[in-house]
Order: structure tokens, then C-alpha cells, then sequence
């Protein structure tokens, strides 16, 4: 068996596909690994390029647009790693960062999913790791003259971990779904994404999932990556974002996840112990 899958999903950044697929190479891990993209975007193919420059990379082509999680499904039921690493298309794979991940997951092997700390570009420190997210987080962090109140201001920086040791290993409710670590075993269990998230609050769910089914969800800042992250919602003024339809599908996203689990509640008691091991 192959010791990683990385799984990528691509819609609309084939210049950063392209520096992210030769980032992996240059990271030359010292471990048995696949590359498997999701070719999401009918509109801007990248399997030509994909097959030319990287031959060694599987593609798998979506007839259509089926969204982030789903197209991670398909990846996850082609990939033959012992350990799927969700990888987004704007990142850079640091040497040794493969054999670190999977060198911690072998050690504690009631961690189904392990989250690296990411960073901007300029090296400062990307939130990545979270609470589980409370209604208001998203007016607090959409609507301006919200963002500067401090109660606003207090709840979202909860909701961020701010003030918590981004240099220490720990246990979160979730992680970003640029860069997911996961144990293949505890996928079988858990299953894959929610295709009913097209995208956005698939990361949150997918976590929730494995907190409830027992497993633990940690992040790991011995691993760091780099990320080309844009939070393309909350770009430019309120009404600009008002009227961007990625707004509307995260807001879609948000009452779905909101609907499915207003009954249900994680035990927090297996955070609130702490693991730093």
C-alpha cells in the first residue's frame, strides 16, 4: 500500500496548481506517495498541462463542477494511501513535512485527522485551527461596522484560537480544509465529505464527524506550509460581497450545517482534557 495520497481538488488557479505540483517534487518526500487532481472546472481544463508536465500525477476530470467535497470523494475512493492528505491547489509542500505528519499519526493512533500550522506568504501566522463557529461569527465578520465592537470582536477571536499558542500541539474542535492530514482507517468509518456542502462549512462538518465517531482532531505546528490563502467572501466592502454568489452559497452552506446539527452537540469534554502528546 502507498503511505500518502495527496488529494487536490482544482477549479479556477492552474498557475498555482502548477507551483504546488512542483513544490511536491521539490519536497522529494522519503516515503511512497500519490498525486491525484480533480479536474472541477469544464470551463478551464488542466488535465493537458497536467499530463505534459507532471505525467506521473493521476487526473481525474468532473464532467461538471460537483463542488470541493465531492470531488474529494472521488479522489478518496481512488486513492491506495494509508493516509489522505487534503491538499489545496494554492500550497507549498515543505521538505520532510509528509514524514513528519505521517511519523505523528503512527504514534497516536486515535488521531484521525492532523492539521499543520499554515502561513501567509510573508511568513505570519494563517488561522487554521478553530472553535466550532457560532451564528454570529459570520455577521461579526462580515458586516464593517460590526467588526470593530468588542463583544464582535471578542466572540470572533474565540472563534480563531487568538491568544492560544499557535507553536503548540493541541486538540481543536476543526482545521482548514486546505491542508488535512487524515487517517484512510478513519475515513472508512466516518465516511467522506457531505456532498450536500458544495462548498464551504465541508471542513467544520467533516471534523464534527470524527470528534463524534471518537476520533481526535489536532493541530500540529511542527509542520509548517506555506498558503496562498483568499477569503474571496469577505473581499471589499458589504455590498460587494452581498452581491458576490459566493457569498450566497456559503450562506446556503451555513443553514444547512446549522439545520443538521442545532439538536446535536459534540462532548466537549474531550477537548477540555487538553492532549498535547
Amino acid at each position: 500500500m502507498i503511505d500518502v495520497s495527496i488529494l487536490i481538488v482544482h477549479y479556477n488557479t492552474p498557475g498555482l496548481l502548477r507551483q504546488t505540483l512542483k513544490g511536491i517534487r521539490r519536497a522529494a518526500p522519503k516515503l511512497s506517495y500519490e498525486v491525484i487532481v480533480v479536474d472541477n472546472n469544464p470551463a478551464m481544463r488542466v488535465g493537458e498541462m497536467i499530463t505534459r508536465e507532471f505525467p506521473e500525477t493521476i487526473c481525474l476530470v468532473q464532467e461538471q463542477n460537483v463542488g470541493f467535497g465531492s470531488g474529494m470523494n472521488a479522489a478518496m475512493e481512488r486513492a491506495k494511501g494509508s493516509y489522505f492528505f487534503i491538499f489545496n491547489p494554492d500550497m507549498i509542500l515543505m521538505p520532510e513535512a509528509l514524514e513528519k505528519l505521517k511519523a505523528f499519526m503512527d504514534l497516536h493512533p486515535k488521531v484521525g485527522v492532523l492539521g499543520p500550522r499554515l502561513s501567509h506568504p510573508d511568513g505570519s501566522l494563517q488561522y487554521s485551527s478553530y472553535r466550532f463557529m457560532d451564528p454570529l461569527v459570520i455577521f461579526y465578520r462580515r458586516i464593517p461596522f460590526l467588526r470593530s465592537l468588542s463583544f464582535a470582536k471578542r466572540c470572533v477571536d474565540q472563534y480563531l484560537m487568538v491568544g492560544e499558542d499557535a507553536n503548540k500541539t493541541r486538540d481543536v474542535d476543526y482545521l482548514l480544509g486546505a491542508a488535512l492530514f487524515v487517517r484512510a482507517k478513519a475515513v472508512t468509518e466516518v465516511g467522506g465529505f457531505d456532498p450536500a456542502f458544495f462548498v464551504y462549512f465541508e471542513d467544520q462538518d467533516w471534523c464534527r464527524r470524527f470528534w463524534e465517531a471518537g476520533w481526535r482532531v489536532v493541530y500540529y505546528p511542527q509542520v509548517n506550509l506555506i498558503h496562498y490563502h483568499r477569503r474571496e467572501t469577505a473581499e471589499g466592502g458589504f455590498l460587494k460581497q452581498l452581491l458576490n454568489p459566493l457569498t450566497w452559497i456559503q450562506v446556503k452552506s451555513a443553514l444547512y450545517y446549522y439545520k443538521k446539527y442545532h439538536k446535536r452537540h459534540v462532548a466537549h469534554n474531550k477537548l477540555s482534557s487538553s492532549h498535547t502528546d
